[in-house]
């Protein structure tokens, strides 16, 4: 005889399985549902995937891992890259996330779906605080990611997991010549959340300021220089100011960027150092 619950997960109607995976938890026999559960974690709707990983996290808390563990396992192995996710995912819950996530997090950051690729770049982080491997392989993907998406979320990665790293400057550095405009973008938000950047940072952003031909990049380095010297104004060059005025002046046309260096020349001036 099929349990209620297992016939309910392989129903047409994606309720249904929604339904069964949240109350396959609270079943007397749950740690028996692990297997179909890790299953579901492929489901093509996304609720349903959420839902089973839910009810294994809470079958893990209240029956024990073994089960759960041996089902989340095998879903990392899977063909499915949407079930390799949300099997990642699902570890990371139970456990503090480890290198063995990586291949299945580093896929996901070029997902299409926005929410997958910021909680894959989260558990990145969060591994990162706690591995060292995960900061160069993240330099990697900045560097040289097989799409422009997963370079752009490294590159968001990057800043929360080492704002204080000369290194990560300098990867941020080569991503500011990205051929693609959204990593390019990226690079440049990173930038503003650096800590003690090198010289070079506050060049390329004033460079950038200058010539750079997309409107939402100079806005970006405009911003980016006034986080850099709110810190201690000494580290952007003396002309910073005087640049960013003349850069105002010739703003008219473009509200956003004369917005952005009025907010930068605010910062700058709150980073100088008061008598």
């Amino acid at each position: 005889m099929t349990h209620p619950i297992l016939r309910q997960l392989d129903s047409q109607d994606p309720a249904a399985r929604q339904a069964a995976c949240q109350s396959a938890a609270g079943d007397p026999s749950a740690t028996l549902l692990a297997e179909a559960l890790g299953t579901a974690l492929g489901d093509p709707v996304k609720a349903v995937g959420r839902a089973a990983s839910d009810a294994l996290v809470a079958i893990a808390h209240q029956a024990g891992e073994d089960d759960v563990q041996t089902a989340v396992r095998t879903a990392l192995h899977s063909q499915d890259p949407a079930r390799r996710w949300r099997a990642a995912f699902t570890s990371a819950r139970l456990e503090p996330p480890g290198p063995r996530l990586l291949p299945a997090l580093v896929e996901a950051l070029g997902c299409a779906d926005g929410d997958v690729r910021w909680a894959a770049a989260k558990v990145m982080v969060d591994m990162g605080h706690r591995h060292g491997e995960v900061l160069p392989v993240l330099m990697g993907l900045v560097r040289a990611g097989e799409s422009p998406g997963i370079r752009r979320m490294a590159t968001f990665a990057l800043r929360e997991l080492a704002p204080d790293r000369p290194e990560a400057a300098e990867v941020l550095l080569e991503a500011a010549g990205d051929t693609d405009l959204g990593v390019r973008r990226a690079a440049f938000t990173a930038m503003a959340s650096l800590i003690d950047p090198p010289p070079q940072v506050a060049e390329c952003l004033l460079s950038t300021l200058r010539s750079d031909s997309d409107p939402p990049v100079r806005r970006l380095a405009a911003l980016a220089l006034g986080e850099i010297g709110a810190q201690d104004s000494t580290r952007v060059p003396p002309r910073t100011s005087d640049e960013l005025e003349q850069a105002r002046g010739a703003s008219k046309a473009d509200p956003d960027l004369r917005r952005a260096i009025e907010r930068a020349l605010t910062r700058l001036e709150a980073g100088r150092p008061r008598p």
